[in-house]
């Protein structure tokens, strides 16, 4: 007990003369008690701690450690207690002795990669091969009285075309276009170089079949006696805005998605259907008619036609192909050639000259009439309009794995720079 108070006195003596050596801040004593007496909260431990490991991961990364440094630590050991005092590699060695690197298990990716299902395109098969033998079975009555693709050329008129008996060619395939696409011209081409005549679904003079044995009668639809039918499919609608999906692909069905399209640049394919409107195969439209409300309802009508078409039947066609009107009109000896593969057809040397020496002689070449009518008659809204859907048509070639199309010859295409669209 009296030892306790000698200590007591002694630490009270020691304080005093402590406070008395420091005049300028006699609270010091208490300062020091107060801080011997403070407990830090949890937060400050928080924080303390998450300075302390953000400290220690810097450091790792600064020493360029692949792997927490506490599995360094371990691994390190475990070679420390190898009995060679080397690495035991023989664990990172595989079967075909290639060393393989050390895997992060907190890193390391256990779902796998995820990967992405490519799709490949699905390619369109030409029409069964077929032979055609023009000098067997001579019937005047289904042998073409006149072809007017010739033109009285005497080298020529020798070849002949006809139509093939009735159920020899069951599964006919569509020669498929917008109006104003050249379907016509093409069909006159195909008659020539393949001596098959070429139907169409239309009534009216362009199907009357007139004979050397001068008769003249309606080729059936469903004869099988043609090589083709002319058609354009759903796009002389004018209710397209509102046709079902079931009728935009009623007819690529009922040719089991056999057929030809052919794809013009919208902006000609679009005015020379405007013309056919006014004056039928041949003339021209007087320039109102490209201009007001009509021609716009027209042109929006029409550019939803010609994309929708060339769109559906892009990813239904199986047998048969796509042909450019701008490479047929510029590159017709190779364009035809193509044209006769996708047909399953060979040709004839000869009567391919006939045909190239004739390509433009026949009567459903349009005449031109620009004095007549407006050169270029599309709103900036309309172009606009027509961009979109060739951009549209262009995605479904790319899908199928197609040539995209050519619109390095189309007239008239160029951006709008009136939507900040730079040309």
């Amino acid at each position: 007990m009296q030892r306790d108070i000698v200590r007591k006195l002694a630490a009270s003596a020691v304080l005093s003369s402590a406070t008395a050596s420091s005049p300028r801040n006699k609270k010091q004593p208490q300062c020091v008690i107060m801080f011997h007496r403070r407990r830090l909260s949890v937060l400050q431990y928080v924080l303390l701690g998450i300075f302390f490991g953000s400290s220690i991961y810097l450091w790792t990364n600064r020493m360029n450690l692949n792997r927490p440094f506490a599995i360094q630590l371990l691994q390190n050991k475990e070679t420390e207690e190898n009995t060679d005092g080397k690495p035991d590699v023989e664990e990172l060695i595989d079967d075909n002795n290639s060393i393989q690197p050390i895997v992060d298990p907190l890193s390391a990716n256990l779902c796998g990669e995820a990967t992405v299902p490519t799709v490949e395109p699905v390619g369109i098969e030409p029409f069964p091969e077929f032979k055609f033998d023009s000098d067997e079975d001579v019937d005047l009555n289904r042998t073409l009285d006149w072809l007017d693709l010739w033109n009285d050329d005497a080298n020529c008129t020798k070849y002949e075309s006809r139509v093939l008996k009735p159920g020899s060619y069951p599964q006919v395939g569509a020669l498929v276009s917008f109006p104003g696409s050249g379907n016509s011209w093409l069909r006159m081409l195909l008659v020539g170089i393949t001596g098959m005549f070429i139907s169409s679904v239309y009534a009216g003079e362009d199907t009357q079949f007139q004979s050397k044995a001068n008769t003249s009668y309606q080729i059936p639809v469903d004869c099988g006696c043609t090589l083709l039918q002319k058609t354009h499919d759903f796009s002389l609608d004018a209710v397209l805005y509102s046709l079902p999906e079931a009728n935009r692909t009623k007819t690529l069905e009922e040719f089991n998605g056999k057929g030809i399209l052919i794809i013009r640049n919208p902006f000609k394919a679009i005015r020379s259907y405007r013309n056919f409107d006014f004056t039928g195969m041949v003339g021209a439209a007087p320039e109102s008619a490209f201009s007001g409300t009509k021609w716009d309802n027209f042109v929006s009508r029409s550019v939803a036609g010609w994309e929708t078409l060339a769109t559906v039947w892009i990813r239904g066609l199986k047998q048969g192909g796509i042909i450019y009107y701008e490479r047929l009109h510029r590159e017709t000896r190779s364009e035809l050639k193509r044209l006769l593969k996708m047909l399953g057809l060979g040709y004839d040397k000869e009567r391919l000259e006939c045909v190239l020496r004739h390509t433009a002689d026949n009567s459903f070449k349009r005449e031109s009439n620009q004095t007549a009518q407006t050169e270029f008659p599309y709103t900036a809204s309309q172009r606009l309009l027509i961009h979109k859907a060739i951009e549209s048509v262009q995605l479904a070639l790319k899908e199928r794995g197609l040539d995209p199309l050519p619109i390095q010859y189309y007239d008239f295409f160029n951006i709008t720079p009136e939507y900040g669209i730079p040309t």
